[in-house]
């Protein structure tokens, strides 16, 4: 089956969405929020305290590039790893999209990465503008202090999806990014560039990003031909003594666009052999499958070619795995067009060679199509309960002392909408104050599931829910193996179950579980004037009140509307929207769990002037939180 698709902006985000009835979606959307502009751009001036813009202060990348600061804490409770300082605005602004690598030869060497805010505002004019460069964190004590700083940005304004890496055969830190310019004065997003930075101390300072793969044209644009590249990861084979010792893997979405309209999205894979000094050119590893059938363009061969969400690893004799999404089911789907998803996974046998890959094989069929949730102001599936932009992409993780055991996770609703009718979401994000389209409801409540395989991805097992929560929501999976081989797995969870209307499942906690072991909350610490949870609808930040006027704010938020005069906090509004796309974790050889994730729990006043309230926007900051667990 073949039907157009186009691809349409969504104010701050691109997205892919439904046109008409008569078109399809494309479900592997670009999830790119890297560059954020709203209103007419600001002159190029810095913030003074009220957030208005000052006179002749510059606002420049390469500034924001050379702002490093420290920060400290006891990780077997929890570290905040973002300065928080008022340089920058940067004790408002938010840190997401959370990852974590361990060096291979020290347990202790720790690096992280996040999407790291910098903003400014003209409240004259209402305009809000960012410049979002990758964020590193370096640690050498295992996680008691860290170094806060930037990664280059080549030729872009924005940067994102940190991925970050350790090559033991070249003794380099990495960080994989995606590498966007954003349009001045408009929501449309060119370049599209994945590329990687090099460290030789550790990761403290950082070479201009490597291109890795080149985008071609604006994603969301009149262009003839483009190509836009999103959610890049990277892997490492640390395995001394197998074909391939020292290889860096980099896969990413390629998603191809005509005049805006889409085509496909394959992952496509380069490797390098040299520490990360050179690139081999893309290699498409999507392949076909029985499966594949829903085709956007070209010939219906079953290619599999309209996916997202890829994750490499490298198993312990130097097998590379790739895992990603996949939307081309249709006869899974409850209604046409729901592009419920399935993980495939492919795989190429060790090699100092051109990596070899064979057909994709399918692992799970997913339940999170366009008519299993709900949806937030801004047109993304999101969580019962919540605005927070969400996916039910998770990750692979191959046992280090089994070439053959590998296990994903991941978190979807487990079972089909049944309240859904063809064509239901044609009209999202649905109409106020609900915004459920297709009556997806609390019946969408999300768990963590896990499926495993002990002849090297060859077969499956079927699914199993991991999480063992109590009925509260889980998203954001994150799964590595411990070197005994037991799995260790984090992700967020509402504090409460997700009942009645509104519910009340405003805060979420960070959860780990290890194989065979019981959960256990990772808490911020409270001595330092935090909340003991997330409150992740009272944001300071990505608050949905920005995207919509009062008549039209989320009742699961609050009560909709304001008083009028107006009060200090306006009920509604102040929903998060974003707080990135995942978490992360990654376990070293000395058996520690170390573990990152978005928290929401710091009070903030930003110098951005709330229209509704007519003082300052406050809320909870989104900080970069770290835990340690043996």
């Amino acid at each position: 089956m073949r039907r157009g698709l186009t691809v349409v902006a969504v104010v701050g985000l691109t997205v892919a969405i439904l046109a008409a009835p008569s078109a399809g979606r494309d479900k592997p959307s670009s999830t790119s929020t890297l560059y954020v502009k709203i209103g007419p751009a600001p002159q190029d001036k810095d913030l003074d305290g009220t957030g208005s813009t000052g006179a002749g202060d510059p606002f420049s990348k390469q500034q924001i590039e050379r702002f490093r600061c420290t920060s400290a804490g006891d990780p077997s409770a929890s570290v905040d790893l973002s300065c928080n300082t008022t340089t920058y605005g940067q004790d408002f602004a938010p840190d997401n999209e959370l990852a974590i690598a361990v060096d291979p030869e020290d347990p202790n060497h720790l690096l992280a990465g996040s999407n790291d805010y910098f903003y400014r505002f003209n409240n004259a004019t209402g305009a809000r503008q960012a410049i979002v460069p990758t964020g590193f964190f370096t640690s050498f004590d295992g996680g008691r202090t860290w170094v806060d700083g930037q990664i280059p940005l080549r030729s872009g304004n924005g940067g994102g999806d940190p991925a970050p890496a350790f090559d033991a055969a070249h003794d380099v830190a990495l960080m994989a990014q995606l590498e966007n310019v954003g349009g001045q004065g408009s929501g449309i997003v060119t370049q599209g560039d994945v590329s990687v930075s090099r460290s030789t101390d550790g990761g403290i300072t950082w070479s201009e990003p490597i291109t890795v793969f080149k985008g071609q044209g604006a994603a969301l644009g009149p262009a003839a031909n483009a190509t836009f590249w999103d959610k890049e990861y990277i892997a490492v084979n640390n395995h001394p003594g197998t074909p391939g010792y020292g290889r860096i893997a980099v896969t990413a979405t390629a998603f191809r666009l005509h005049q805006g309209r889409y085509l496909s999205s394959g992952i496509a894979l380069s490797y390098s052999d040299d520490g990360g000094l050179t690139w081999s050119g893309p290699i498409d590893i999507s392949g076909q499958h029985p499966t594949c059938t829903y085709q956007s363009s070209g010939p219906d061969d079953n290619s599999c070619d309209e996916n997202q969400f890829s994750y490499p690893e490298f198993g312990p004799d130097g097998t590379l795995y790739v895992q990603f999404h996949n939307y081309q089911n249709e006869a899974v789907w409850e209604v046409e067009f729901d592009f419920d998803g399935q993980i495939m996974v492919v795989a190429a046998p060790p090699t100092s060679g051109p990596p070899q890959f064979a057909d994709p094989v399918q692992v799970v069929d997913l339940e999170e199509g366009l008519s299993d949730m709900p949806f937030s102001v801004i047109s993304r599936q999101t969580v019962w309960g919540h605005q927070l932009r969400w996916n039910a992409a998770g990750t692979i993780s191959a046992d280090p002392g089994d070439p053959d055991r590998l296990a994903i996770v991941y978190a979807d609703r487990g079972s089909p909408n049944p309240n859904a009718t063809e064509g239901c979401f044609f009209d999202l994000p649905g109409d106020p104050p609900d915004y459920d389209p297709c009556e997806a409801g609390p019946g969408s409540d999300l768990d963590v599931y896990l499926a495993t395989s002990d002849d090297g991805g060859a077969t499956w097992t079927p699914r199993v829910r991991y999480d063992r929560g109590g009925g509260a929501q889980q998203w954001f999976p994150w799964a590595d193996h411990l070197p005994d081989g037991r799995l260790a797995v984090a992700w967020d969870e509402d504090t409460v179950a997700a009942v009645g209307f509104p519910p009340a499942n405003d805060a979420f906690i960070h959860v780990l579980r290890v194989e065979g072991g019981t959960r256990q909350a990772l808490l911020p610490v409270t001595a330092e004037g935090r909340e003991p949870a997330e409150v992740i609808d009272v944001s300071v930040t990505h608050w949905a009140g920005q995207y919509v006027p009062a008549e039209r704010w989320p009742a699961v938020c609050g009560p909709a509307g304001y008083s009028d005069p107006p009060v200090d906090d306006a009920e509604g509004k102040d929903c998060n929207v974003f707080h990135g796309d995942y978490t992360g974790l990654a376990t070293g050889s000395d058996g520690s769990i170390n573990v990152v994730w978005t928290g929401l729990n710091r009070f903030a006043v930003s110098p951005q002037r709330d229209v509704y309230t007519g003082g300052l926007h406050d809320g909870y900051a989104q900080d970069a939180m770290f835990a340690r667990r043996f």
